[in-house]
């Protein structure tokens, strides 16, 4: 915002210290021309004109779940809780896993690591270190 503002006191400048004094109703018509080009210009700047497709959306997905599935095949996650395991003895003395906690934090973890690094990949030219929020103060 600061740089649209910074463009209309640019021109009110340019008004005030102009010589003559005296406009015509075409300057008038050229410096409003003018200055709605370089508005519609600087708008576009701060706000991205490129959307992500359905294909590309749907590329996204594919790459996130492939590469869970995969870590879940290579056995890189450890699913279970095995401190909270449970056993009995059954018939002939054998041990048996009762019940055995589901580890939601490691896999939550894992998916938080292959989204941000699925999202850098695919969609990397739309990431900014600019907060729109902070412009608009």
């Amino acid at each position: 915002m600061e740089k649209i503002n910074d463009l209309f006191e640019n021109e009110l400048s340019g008004v005030i210290h102009a010589y003559p004094s005296i406009y015509t109703k075409d300057d008038v018509s050229e410096l409003l021309s003018k200055l709605r080009t370089a508005v519609l210009y600087k708008v576009a700047e701060l706000k991205p004109t490129v959307g992500i497709t359905e294909l590309q959306f749907q590329e996204f997905r594919s790459a996130v779940t492939n590469a869970l599935e995969q870590k879940f095949n290579r056995s890189e996650i450890d699913v279970f809780d095995y401190s909270s395991a449970e056993f009995s003895i059954g018939y002939n003395n054998t041990i048996e896993i009762e019940c055995m906690d589901f580890n939601s934090d490691a896999v939550i973890e894992e998916l938080e690591d292959i989204l941000l690094d699925q999202f850098q990949q695919h969609f990397d030219k739309l990431i900014t270190d600019k907060d729109e929020n902070a412009d608009s103060n």
